[in-house]
């Protein structure tokens, strides 16, 4: 019985998008989930990780020019590192950058970050747009190349390869994060989440630790966004980084369970997986539906969330409850 690769391939998509985004959920449960900081700026710490990796893996990318005619605007790159070098890079630009956004933002009330971070995030993909010698412009950066790559080219191989560094990347995240979730840097974020003016009186520096969250989550979300460019071979601004993409970690996160690992990583798969589903059988809906299918896949989305949060507010699994004894 031949195995249907096509089919295989696509799946594999599925996971390897879906890996992306319990990375983004993870970031975000840091920062949110165990911190209590609120981060409307996910898509943007996303971008930079994604075009600090493209930019630094990729060959050198000169305008083109046909007939006096601009058709590219080129991009800056051309020092061709490996893939664990431009993570490294995407992981040090969003996490510095969350840094320095959350100094001016932390020691004023939550909304004010809310309000900074969704500014950041718009204000970056508007200059993604518009440095067109850096970024490539709307065209984006293309041609990226794959961690590993097969010859001849082989999508099926390709796609498992991806889905195998995302599924190692992944697990380790797990367990480093279950470890850090449990030692007494991660009991003094819940503690913050809790009672931040309690914590402060027990002679802990809350505004130290919440900047140290805030920075490692936007790391994490760096690291996905390096995964992003490799994984789809190409990055563009209007699109693939715009405020949906906040948004669905969000609900990701909410509905998995807010301060459990393993409940972000939960989220992540099962609400990409509608969106996956609803692409999907758009080729076999009825004339009628194609077009609305996207939108149903939202109602949907609405009434799990607005269920789950009258029947179980803390997620499909929610974060542990700790007692002392």
């Amino acid at each position: 019985m031949a195995i249907d690769t096509g089919l295989l391939t696509n799946i594999g998509f599925y996971v390897s998008i879906s890996i992306i985004f319990a990375i983004l959920a993870l970031g975000f449960n840091i920062q949110w989930g165990y911190t209590g900081l609120f981060n409307a700026g996910i898509a943007g710490f996303f971008l930079i990780g994604a075009y600090v990796t493209a930019i630094a893996i990729t060959l050198p990318a000169p305008p083109i020019v046909i007939a006096g005619i601009p058709v590219y605007p080129g991009h800056l790159g051309g020092f061709q590192l490996p893939f664990v070098a431009g993570a490294l890079l995407a992981m040090l630009a969003s996490g510095a950058t969350a840094a320095l956004v959350a100094l001016p933002t932390l020691r004023l009330r939550a909304d004010y970050l809310a309000i900074a971070t969704l500014a950041f995030a718009e204000i970056v993909r508007i200059f993604a747009i518009n440095l067109e010698s850096v970024t490539g412009g709307t065209i984006g950066i293309i041609l990226i190349p794959r961690p590993v790559e097969f010859r001849p080219p082989d999508p099926f191989l390709n796609t498992t390869a991806i889905v195998g560094i995302g599924a190692l990347i992944l697990f380790a995240l797990l367990f480093v994060l279950q470890f850090i979730a449990e030692s007494p840097w991660g009991r003094v974020l819940r503690a913050i989440r809790e009672d931040e003016e309690a914590t402060m009186a027990l002679g802990k520096n809350a505004f130290r630790y919440k900047l140290q969250a805030f920075a490692l989550g936007g790391a994490l979300m760096g690291l996905a966004g390096s995964l992003f460019a490799v994984t789809l071979v190409y990055v563009e601004p209007s699109v693939s980084f715009a405020p949906a993409v906040t948004f669905s970690v969000w609900v990701m996160v909410i509905v998995g369970g807010s301060g459990n690992n393993r409940g972000a990583i939960l989220g992540a798969f099962l609400i990409y997986g509608m969106e996956f589903l609803s692409v999907q059988l758009k080729d076999f809906a009825p004339a009628a539906l194609k077009d609305t299918i996207f939108y149903i896949r939202l109602m949907i989305i609405g009434v799990l969330l607005i269920l789950l949060i009258l029947f179980r507010p803390s997620g499909i699994l929610p974060e542990k409850k700790r007692v002392l004894r």
